[in-house]
Parts: C-alpha cells; sequence; structure tokens
C-alpha cells in the first residue's frame, strides 16, 4: 500500500518538474459557492474556476475552465472555454472556440471559432454566431443563429432556423428546416423519418436522405445476448473489483471522499483539467528520447489514477446517498451499483460516466495532495555502521571513571 501511494505522489511531484510548471504558475484558480468575475475586471492569465454559481462578466485573457451548477459568461473570452454545469449559458464574445456540456447549453453571443454542445437541451440564439463549425451531441437541438461553415450533430431532433454557410450532415430521428434556412452546400441526414422543410427554406445544394440499413433479426439477437452477457459481466467484475479495494483500503475511500464532499466543485474541476493535461505531458514526454522512460513510468502511474477514478466515484455516491452510513462495504455497494445501472441507459450513460471519471479522478488527485512534502536531507540510521568514505569517523568519548577516594584512618 505505502508503496502504491509512493507511485501516485510520484505522479503528482514529477509532473511539474517535467516541464509544467508553469501551468499552475501565473494562472487564475478561484474557488468557492460563488465565483464571479465582476464587469471591467480583467484576468490577464487562463481562469479556472468552480463553484455552485460561476458568472463571468468581466474579461479573461486566456483560456476559461469552468464548472459549476449554474455557469454564464456574459463577458469577453480572448481564448477558448471548456465549461460543464446543470446549466451553461455563454452570452458574450469568445474569440476562440467553445466546448459546453450539460444539461440546458445556450449560447447568445459571439464565438469566434467553433462550438462543441453536448446535453438535453441546446440553442443556439438568433443573437448567436458561429464563426466556423457547430457539433450538437444530445437530446432536442436548436439553431437559430448563423454557422459560417458546417454543422454536425447527433441528437434526436434538431431544429434549424438560420443560415448555415457549407453543409448540414445529420444522424436523428427527426430534422426540421424552418422558414429562416438557409443551407448554402448540401443537406445529407440519416433518419428513417423523412425531412420537414418550410417552403421558404432555402437549400443551395441538393438533400439527400440516408436510411439506416435494416438490420438481421437473427444477427440483432444474437448482437443483443452477446452484449447483454458481457454488461453483466463488467457488471459483476467492476462491482467486485470495487468492494475488493475498499476491503483493503476502507479508511482511504472514506477519508478522501468526505474531503470530495466538502469541495465539490473543485474535484470535478481538478480531475476534468487534469484528464487534459496530463495525457499531453506524457505525449510530450514521448516525443523526447530521454524522456520516453520515464513517460513510461508515468504512463503506468496515470494508468493506476485512472483505474481507481471509478471505485472512488461509486464510493463518494453511494456517500452521497447514505448520508449517515458507517459500513464501508455498503457504501460501496450502494454507490457501485448506482453508477454501473445507470450507465448502461443509452445517452445518460456515457455522461453521467464520464462526469463521474472527473469527480473520481479529482477525489484521488486531492487526497494525494494532502501528503507532505518529500525530505530530500536524510537522517542516517540508527545503529547502523557507514561504510561511505566521505564520513569521518568521530570517536566516542570515554565513559566517566569514578573517582576513588581514600579511606583515612582514625587515629
Amino acid at each position: 500500500m505505502k508503496r502504491l501511494k509512493a507511485l501516485l505522489v510520484g505522479l503528482v511531484l514529477v509532473l511539474p518538474i517535467v516541464g509544467f510548471a508553469a501551468i499552475a504558475h501565473g494562472q487564475s484558480f478561484r474557488s468557492g459557492p460563488n465565483v464571479t468575475v465582476p464587469a471591467g475586471r480583467t484576468v490577464d492569465s487562463a481562469l479556472y474556476a468552480s463553484g455552485s454559481n460561476v458568472d463571468i462578466a468581466g474579461t479573461v485573457n486566456g483560456d476559461v475552465f469552468c464548472a459549476g451548477q449554474t455557469v454564464v459568461i456574459s463577458g469577453t473570452v480572448n481564448g477558448d472555454v471548456f465549461c460543464a454545469g446543470q446549466s451553461v449559458s455563454v452570452t458574450g464574445t469568445v474569440e476562440g472556440s467553445v466546448h459546453l456540456a450539460g444539461q440546458t447549453v445556450t449560447i447568445g453571443g459571439k464565438i469566434a471559432d467553433s462550438a462543441s454542445l453536448a446535453g438535453q437541451t441546446l440553442v443556439v440564439q438568433a443573437n448567436a454566431s458561429i464563426g466556423r463549425d457547430i457539433a450538437f451531441a444530445g437530446e432536442s437541438a436548436v439553431l437559430n443563429g448563423p454557422v459560417e461553415r458546417d454543422v454536425a450533430a447527433g441528437v434526436a431532433q434538431l431544429t434549424v432556423d438560420s443560415s448555415v454557410g457549407r453543409n448540414l450532415r445529420v444522424r436523428l430521428d427527426q430534422l426540421t428546416l424552418a422558414g429562416g434556412a438557409r443551407v448554402g452546400g448540401n443537406v445529407v441526414y440519416t433518419s428513417t423519418n423523412k425531412l420537414e422543410r418550410s417552403g421558404s427554406a432555402v437549400v443551395a445544394g441538393t438533400v439527400v436522405q440516408v436510411i439506416p440499413p435494416a438490420s438481421n433479426p437473427v444477427w440483432t439477437g444474437s448482437l443483443a445476448a452477446i452484449a447483454w452477457a458481457f454488461a453483466l459481466y463488467m457488471f459483476v467484475a467492476l462491482l467486485l473489483t470495487a468492494l475488493v479495494l475498499v476491503l483493503i483500503m476502507p479508511q482511504a475511500f472514506h477519508v478522501a471522499t468526505g474531503r470530495a464532499r466538502r469541495h465539490m466543485g473543485k474535484t470535478f474541476l481538478v480531475g476534468l483539467v487534469a484528464s487534459i493535461v496530463v495525457p499531453v505531458v506524457l505525449l510530450a514526454l514521448l516525443f523526447t528520447i530521454l524522456g520516453i522512460p520515464l513517460a513510461l513510468f508515468l504512463g503506468l502511474v496515470w494508468l493506476v489514477m485512472v483505474l481507481l477514478a471509478g471505485p472512488f466515484a461509486a464510493y463518494l455516491v453511494g456517500r452521497m446517498v447514505l448520508r449517515n452510513g458507517k459500513n464501508a462495504i455498503l457504501i460501496m455497494l450502494t454507490g457501485a451499483v448506482i453508477l454501473l445501472v445507470v450507465g448502461m441507459i443509452p445517452f445518460i450513460g456515457p455522461v453521467v460516466g464520464l462526469v463521474a471519471f472527473w469527480f473520481g479522478l479529482g477525489t484521488v488527485i486531492l487526497h494525494l495532495m494532502r501528503f507532505e512534502r518529500p525530505q530530500y536531507q536524510v537522517a542516517p540510521e540508527v545503529g547502523v555502521a557507514s561504510t561511505s568514505s566521505d564520513v569521518t569517523a568521530v570517536p566516542a568519548k570515554p565513559a566517566p571513571v569514578a573517582r576513588k577516594t581514600k579511606k583515612v584512618a582514625k587515629k
């Protein structure tokens, strides 16, 4: 166990040494219930923000990484935006790209580059504009603002009521081109349902419907059986792994998740940033000759952390459900079952799994950060003679000799 902790701590301590200390130095990290950049305030660095409510009304001269229940960006960001939350809204100006995930995602401002949106309800308002491409992934999407180049989507429903500079390529259940739709290129949609097109909608190119191939019932049944068998195997295997880990180190799970519960926003943000930064560091090391052995070693350590993220996330969920639970095994069992069952739900499962992974990874990293820094000035072991030639032996002091007292005979 001590060796495992040493390996994990080594990753945290070595990464800054290999050239990425500047990521933390000079950057702005903010967390708390309410994180705000007021209008008129300027942040001259990348901004990392986490909290229940994140409100960026000022100017950020760098990238923005944020997570919260409610995220609102109404100011100016001279960089890219990576944000996730229950409700995410960008109504300001972003000079780079935006990558947003949430239950409800809204864009109502100017995006100079591309946009990637994932969630249940995705809306691009009429006063918004996308400088390059946009991609949707979720349940329902509405495009009311102009897009300079291409639109790609994998959703259940998509409504387009604005201009698209080039092509529209989507895979969905229902596509609607409203009266304000103006497509400069082709419309290619994969669906079993016909396109709903307004009489005033304009498509400069061709409209092509791709019918998904009909599946063979025999093969479908066989594949379904194999899929369910594999899902059952993974369910049992992952559940067993989580229970074994909590049996080995119950206190580590309890302490780590206790800290994560007190700092949920920070935990999520740390996991999100680490999942982006660490692979970049490892890839950069692989392109150097001297850094290849270090990259392989750190890659193994990173793999251990990634594998631990799932069980720690499960224990965190279990503690949130069983608030007064005292049995570590029962807590782990509850959380693991919930995550594994939800993970099998289409569309929702992958999103929940990704969010849980970020929470679990953040929990592991924050737990490791509580350890003290290593001391390089070591003390010699007691009772072990040194054989080093550069060590000068110091003679021991002689033991005090008891003085002899002369007896004087009485005359």
